[in-house]
């Protein structure tokens, strides 16, 4: 359990961070392919309204995401700490030495 429990950690971060990079760093799309840059939104060129509404609106909306999801992720762990039996005094003074 515990083992899994730090893979859906790592999973997690790796993927959110990913998420987060790709909604901040919006504009480069333009610059990689510059063919997407002709068009407007709401009387906008694409190329600046499309990089600022990500770069609000996407990363709140990931940032909402992330935290259920890592909401959800400390409860999971919560119980399995909760699961597991209590620490004697014993137990700790085989530890320290």
């Amino acid at each position: 359990m515990k083992e899994k429990l730090y893979k859906k950690e790592i999973r997690l971060t790796i993927v959110f961070s990913v998420l987060l990079l790709l909604m901040g760093h919006s504009a480069s799309i333009f610059v990689l392919f510059p063919s997407l840059q002709q068009g407007t939104l709401w009387g906008f060129p694409i190329q600046y309204i499309l990089p600022i509404l990500l770069g609000w609106f996407g990363i709140a909306a990931v940032c909402l995401v992330m935290t259920i999801m890592c909401n959800k992720f400390d409860d999971e762990m919560e119980e399995y700490v909760n699961s597991l039996p209590p620490v004697t005094q014993t137990d700790t003074d085989n530890i320290m030495e």
